[in-house]
């Protein structure tokens, strides 16, 4: 008789199991995947212990992303900048953030960053842009620049709404690093604050995988409610987040004898443009808003990320509101 209570017992499970399995599916939810669309691109990250990725050197050849685009070339030189061209000015200007900083899905004479360097003869600019960075990444990424760079005079973070949740590692993106693994997407390192809003920095973590996640629309489920709980703390303090690192990239470019910027990048609500003025101005940072374009010919088709045309607008916002660039 307890044998039999087991049996059924186990059966029920089983039978529950399907029977939620089935009306995840019905109602959207599948089975843990990766982008298979980026297996044909390029791999252009390489792994990195403490960044969790950076950028792969070398020439990096892009199909068109829509019937209607183009070829596009990505350069990484050997130190992992971008290529921004061939002028060599012994002061420098670096730009740091992610994929629209780097700029994804355009060539390398398209980037904002490379139109600015065409536009000025006193700097040469520096794009250590990567795509998928946030703000933490980016402030890493730029101790290590520092220790390697020298004439450093102004460092500009290229700053989207975004890297808010990127900073946290928070349990959706963690979602869309695993679903773009293959552009070498695999750990993050996330920041986190004290009581007293110090910064704290913490190694690289990767999306739990769960056996049978890429077969079962519940297990990839529950990997998703695994992920979102472990940030649920850290992502109620996101803007406190932020600003600790910005603060952090503040103090270690005037360590170094160099001026910061805040470059707003994408449109930001209402109520955040307002706590970020306010924080901007209580600190003492400089910000600029370049924003980049909406609406037709301002992205790319297929891909979405700003087009070449929404780059040079961006470059001239960025080249009239930063005075060293066009100062004789």
């Amino acid at each position: 008789m307890k044998f039999k209570n087991l049996s059924l017992l186990f059966f029920s499970i089983i039978i529950l199991l399907l029977l939620i399995e089935i009306i995840l599916r019905t109602t959207g939810s599948e089975p843990r995947k990766i982008n298979n669309f980026t297996l044909n691109e390029p791999l252009t990250n390489t792994p990195d212990d403490v960044l969790g990725w950076s950028p792969k050197v070398g020439h990096h050849k892009f199909n068109p992303w829509s019937q209607d685009g183009k070829t596009t070339y990505l350069t990484i030189q050997e130190d992992k900048s971008r290529f921004t061209g061939s002028k060599n000015i012994n002061k420098k200007i670096v730009f740091i953030g992610g994929s629209v900083t780097l700029g994804w899905a355009v060539s390398d004479h398209e980037t904002f960053t490379s139109i600015i360097q065409n536009k000025t003869n006193n700097y040469k600019v520096l794009n250590y842009g990567a795509g998928g960075y946030g703000g933490y990444q980016s402030l890493l990424w730029l101790e290590k620049i520092f220790k390697n760079n020298n004439e450093i005079k102004l460092v500009i973070y290229g700053y989207i709404p975004h890297h808010e949740v990127r900073n946290v590692a928070a349990g959706s993106w963690m979602y869309l690093l695993s679903y773009f693994s293959t552009r070498g997407f695999v750990k993050v390192p996330y920041a986190s604050i004290d009581k007293n809003n110090n910064l704290i920095k913490n190694k690289p973590i990767e999306y739990i995988n769960l056996p049978f996640g890429d077969k079962s629309a519940l297990i990839a489920k529950l990997e998703k409610r695994i992920m979102k709980l472990k940030s649920y703390s850290r992502e109620k303090k996101k803007f406190e987040i932020s600003k600790a690192i910005i603060n952090e990239m503040v103090k270690i470019s005037e360590k170094n004898n160099s001026k910061f910027k805040l470059l707003i990048l994408e449109n930001l609500t209402d109520s955040k443009l307002k706590k970020y003025s306010k924080f901007v101005k209580e600190n003492n940072i400089s910000m600029i808003n370049c924003r980049a374009p909406q609406g037709e010919g301002y992205y790319v088709k297929g891909d979405g990320h700003p087009s070449y045309l929404a780059h040079q607008k961006i470059a001239n916002c960025i080249y009239e509101k930063v005075e060293i660039l066009n100062s004789k």
